[in-house]
């Protein structure tokens, strides 16, 4: 009984400390992950006086939202906004259809030299965006077509090209044609569930009548929910936070989240009043503010999508 009651204490013993340096582990974790936006939020909320005194740490002794509507104007937030959602949301749809087209053609059917071109796409997702960049700004700016254009201008001696740059085109065009940003990871994505599926599935929309655009569509798709959402928040996120082509295919004519963030300090110089952001600290302070307003919309869209995402994840089987 008493080498029972040993081995019973021993276990529980063992479990409590398993459990013990588990919550430990989770727990320094969590705090890594949720430090920043605690620093954000605490900055935001306080004081130009309270970011200098070192008694201050988490909680301000003077609460504000003065940094809110300060970053709120100066960013024009509401424009940030639109035209950081109609780019994700417009490249996310676009980018589901291409890519799993794309994918689907990969997955199922054999062509010549049909796996040296996988690799290809693959390979676009280990090369840098700048490297491809001048050519890539040049088909925006002289956008002609595919020579369209220029027969056109032959024969009404009109423009031979139009300028893309400045417009929401600049982005969907390249969405919709696979060659979108990181399209290659989204491909590989529909590709590896699509070999997944049973091929009996397409063998009887076969049989029903059905030829590949329609079984794509019909049969296809519509179970390709998990990679779906995976693949639309992906594109999504990475739209949102989209600097260097943003700034490059937009410029100041429509500011997103990233573009409006980048040049808010100088902004807060030149359009708050000058007297009262002459201290480096209200900046700092402001652009805090500022980087947790355009973060607010993705932790929304992460809390309402959470479940579906995990889920997602597991089916899909990114690691």
């Amino acid at each position: 009984m008493n080498e029972m009651l040993r081995n019973r204490l021993s276990k529980r013993t063992k479990k409590l400390i398993i459990s013990t340096l588990r919550f430990i582990v989770f727990a320094a974790l969590g705090y890594q992950l949720l430090y920043p936006l605690i620093y954000m939020l605490s900055m935001s909320l306080r004081a130009p006086a309270d970011a200098l005194d070192p008694s201050v740490i988490w909680i301000p002794k003077t609460f504000t939202l003065s940094n809110f509507t300060d970053a709120l104007r100066v960013m024009d937030f509401w424009g940030a906004f639109k035209n950081s959602l109609f780019i994700g949301l417009g490249c996310g749809i676009l980018d589901v259809l291409s890519c799993a087209f794309v994918a689907y053609g990969f997955a199922r059917f054999k062509f010549p030299l049909s796996n040296v071109l996988f690799g290809l796409v693959i390979l676009t997702l280990v090369i840098p965006v700048q490297t491809i960049i001048l050519p890539m700004y040049a088909d925006m700016k002289y956008f002609d077509g595919f020579g369209i254009m220029k027969l056109v201008s032959a024969v009404t001696g009109g423009p031979d090209s139009v300028s893309l740059v400045g417009s929401y085109t600049s982005f969907y065009l390249p969405s919709l044609l696979g060659l979108g940003l990181r399209s290659g990871l989204y491909i590989f994505i529909f590709r590896q569930f699509f070999k997944g599926m049973p091929v009996e599935l397409e063998d009887a929309a076969y049989m029903d009548g059905a030829g590949p655009f329609k079984t794509f569509f019909r049969v296809m798709l519509p179970n390709a929910k998990n990679s779906i959402i995976t693949v639309f928040l992906f594109s999504f996120v990475w739209h949102w936070n989209e600097y260097y082509l943003s700034n490059l295919l937009l410029g100041n004519l429509k500011k997103n989240f990233a573009i409006a963030l980048s040049s808010l300090r100088v902004d807060l110089q030149s359009v708050v009043n000058v007297q009262t952001i002459s201290d480096p600290l209200a900046v700092v302070t402001r652009i805090q503010a500022g980087a947790l307003l355009a973060i607010l919309p993705l932790f929304i869209l992460y809390l309402l999508t959470q479940r579906y995402f995990t889920e997602s994840i597991e089916h899909v089987g990114i690691k």
